[in-house]
């Protein structure tokens, strides 16, 4: 074991000289790994979200454009001669 720095100044708790165990880097790196997924999960999940209602959004344009364009025909049709 490698002396605690605090030994100096009287500190004789020796926390700092106990060896780091490897499974927490490890679980560092999983945590990291992990947490990575889901936000590009998060992020895939708001796009698609933003495509759907565009999707949606686009059909509904569609079908009042064809509601007015039936309606505008239906107003400009030819008078019946007097």
């Amino acid at each position: 074991m490698k002396d605690c720095p605090a030994s100096e100044f009287g500190c004789t708790c020796n926390r700092c000289a106990v060896d780091r165990d490897d499974d927490l880097e490890a679980l560092k790196q999983f945590n990291r790994a992990s947490y990575s997924l889901a936000m590009s999960l998060i992020f895939l999940a708001a796009v698609l979200g933003v495509l759907a209602a565009g999707f949606w959004n686009a059909d509904r344009v569609q079908e009042v454009v064809a509601q007015r364009k039936e309606r505008l025909r239906w107003m400009l049709r030819p008078l019946p001669p007097i």
